[in-house]
């Protein structure tokens, strides 16, 4: 048994949350470099555990990063086994939304986020790494209780493996659902660098500008699409489920949207944790969130498309496009914001057989050549945004 297992069974035991940072009678106040306190709670944690000293130039410096990414609702639907030259990335299936994710396609957009995370946090711990996915279609795969093989790392020990420079943004990206300053737009650096991802042909960026028509159309998607989820119940019991209203909860789960992260104003946000809200009100205030705050105040909207949304591996790079554009954006002091409310819709449709409108009313922003799979929002906000609570390194790493 090699010294990095030995070492790993401590780590894990640790639960990986108390390695490096200071507890206050049982709450945490540790601020990331981006000046805002991240939410007191041990559930914060892992989102300075990533470059601890103790696993740095391990490959749980990989999995730690990795377990801080961009995923659906915070599902964080990731088990990783791990070796001294190799990760396996599973989805775990038994972490699905339901009808919110009727093919699992957002489920792989999140394994894709982490494994951009540890690709990018590779170099800078000493290691050459490449990636095998697995093949096949999110059609196919109804497996929704178990594990499930989505990737593997090969990694390799490489003396001279060069840092990426986007590893400094990995403990900083987050989430932002603030307004957003409608006068600045994203630098053409970062549009270039957008549109640059599909070089490879795996995936492809389209950008809509403000008050363009072809944006006028996205806008109108997303809110359509918003209040469609909200009348459908099981769509919205499926999203609902996974909100954590309280400290307690966020605790004990340690996943899932909060209200904390969820761009409220400071007195709404009062009003929230005060007192208990109907989920008809919380739907209505998304609804007028996304509608009177977040698309009009966007200077920058856009799609991610692949060839085929059900593709795993198309699925996966397009995941991985998503986090390389945000961990970019996040050194550029720039906000970002998943709008994926239309293609949640175009999922919905397929599972329930009511047709293909949503899939031709998003086709017509990308052309027939390519299928949305992951739309956004791009800017700048005067409010950072909040962390997400993260399980420990044990409830993610396989045994």
């Amino acid at each position: 048994m090699t010294q990095f297992a030995s070492n790993r069974r401590d780590i894990l035991r640790a639960g990986g949350a108390t390695l490096f940072v200071a507890l206050a009678g049982g709450k945490l106040r540790a601020a990331n470099s981006a000046g805002r306190p991240l939410p007191e709670g041990d559930a914060y944690a892992p989102w300075t555990l990533w470059n601890d000293p103790s696993i740095r130039n391990t490959p749980l410096a990989l999995v730690a990063a990795g377990a801080i990414a961009a995923n659906p609702h915070d599902t964080q639907p990731w088990l990783f086994a791990v070796s001294d030259d190799a990760i396996e990335i599973f989805a775990d299936t038994s972490r699905n939304l339901g009808a919110m994710d009727a093919c699992v396609r957002e489920m792989h957009l999140g394994l894709g986020c982490a494994i951009e995370n540890m690709l990018t946090a590779a170099g800078a711990n000493g290691y050459a790494a490449s990636l095998e996915t697995a093949p096949g279609s999110l059609i196919d795969l109804t497996e929704r209780s178990r594990p499930v093989l989505a990737a593997r790392l090969r990694l390799a020990r490489f003396a001279q493996a060069i840092p990426d420079p986007r590893a400094a943004a990995i403990p900083l990206r987050h989430t932002n659902r603030y307004a957003y300053d409608l006068a600045k737009s994203p630098p053409a650096e970062w549009r270039d660098f957008a549109r640059a991802l599909g070089a490879d042909g795996e995936v492809r960026v389209f950008l809509f500008e403000a008050g363009s028509p072809q944006r006028r159309r996205f806008d109108a998607a997303v809110v359509e699409a918003t209040e469609a989820i909200i009348a459908d119940k099981p769509m919205i019991a499926d999203s609902d489920r996974w909100f954590r209203a309280s400290s307690r909860e966020i605790d004990a789960h340690r996943d899932g949207p909060t209200l904390d992260a969820a761009g409220l104003s400071t007195l709404t946000l009062i009003f929230a944790h005060l007192f208990s809200v109907s989920a008809e009100t919380s739907h209505k205030a998304w609804l007028d969130q996304t509608r009177d705050v977040q698309l009009p105040t966007a200077p920058l909207a856009g799609l991610i498309a692949v060839r085929d949304r059900y593709d795993r591996p198309g699925a996966i790079a397009a995941g991985r496009a998503w986090q390389r554009l945000h961990l970019d954006a996040t050194l550029r002091g720039m906000a970002l914001q998943p709008l994926n409310q239309p293609i949640e819709m175009i999922d919905r449709e397929r599972q329930t057989g009511s047709g293909a409108a949503w899939d031709r009313r998003v086709a017509a922003l990308t052309g027939d050549d390519w299928q949305a799979t992951f739309s956004f929002r791009a800017g700048y906000s005067s409010t950072a945004a909040s962390a997400s609570p993260r399980r420990r390194l044990a409830d993610i790493v396989k045994s």
